[in-house]
């Protein structure tokens, strides 16, 4: 069920806004203590210390606007960029209700991320599943960051079956993963802009393994690369080895350039 407001439907991010209204009430929590955005401050703080006006952030392919707003609420420049119009409305309509003057979105493919930048920090959530070339993907990430990138995706495994419909295992883009089909055919321009959580240009995405996300990111020129659990707190364990990480094969990747962190 998606929420709307004012005409302009919110399918995931709930955000408060400044007169405390709710863009989808439905949903438990508001981005604010989502564990996603929480686990996010946690990496940023450690690559970008002290007064966060001093740094800026791209959220790239930031739907509605959520975790764009709270990395502004923190002090961040924080600029979010999305392709769909729908989304970029919604994106829009928050913009007007909150006072964060450091807070901007574009309307661009993600794949022209540098046209806009450099940024201190790059986030991106829910969008690396969705492409065809990951990897090549995430060395044009690292040009963009200039001192941290999270990346919060989908990953390929070598279980046998997945509830994904993944192909078999494959090479694809120098590295390993497992195909996944987005649209039968290639899609028109109003069948992409109504699949919002689809891929926008690629009728297939191609989920890099685990271990090829860390090995894009530092080949990118992070030499700190590691996988951040604290999402699945306070039941690491479960989540592990039974519950979301196990089932949905999701987690969060982050390189940082540790030469960064000292100015």
């Amino acid at each position: 069920m998606s929420g709307a407001t004012s005409g302009i439907e919110f399918t995931a991010h709930n955000i408060r806004l400044d007169d405390g209204t709710l863009t989808k009430p439905d949903l438990a929590a508001d981005m604010s203590i989502a564990p996603r955005f929480l686990s996010a401050r946690r990496a940023l703080e450690l690559a970008c210390p002290g007064e966060k006006s001093r740094y800026s952030i791209l959220d790239l392919g930031c739907l509605e606007g959520g975790y764009s707003v709270e990395f502004a609420r923190l002090g961040f420049r924080a600029v979010g960029l999305e392709v769909r119009a729908s989304s970029i409305a919604a994106c829009r309509h928050v913009q007007s209700r909150v006072h964060l003057p450091n807070l901007s979105f574009v309307q661009d493919d993600a794949w022209n991320a540098e046209r806009h930048g450099p940024f201190d920090a790059v986030f991106c959530c829910g969008l690396l599943y969705h492409l065809d070339r990951p990897r090549t993907f995430i060395h044009m990430l690292a040009r963009v960051a200039t001192r941290i990138v999270i990346i919060q995706t989908h990953f390929a495994t070598d279980k046998p079956s997945n509830k994904f419909g993944l192909s078999g295992m494959a090479e694809h883009d120098d590295a390993a993963g497992r195909w996944y089909g987005e649209f039968a055919t290639v899609p028109d321009t109003a069948e992409k802009e109504a699949s919002r959580w689809s891929s926008w240009d690629n009728t297939r995405s191609f989920w890099l393994t685990r271990a090829w996300i860390l090995q894009a990111l530092n080949e990118g020129g992070f030499d700190m690369v590691f996988e951040q659990f604290d999402t699945l707190a306070p039941k690491i364990v479960d989540s592990m080895n039974a519950g979301y990480y196990q089932q949905e094969d999701r987690g969060t990747f982050v390189g940082i350039r540790t030469a960064a962190l000292g100015h």
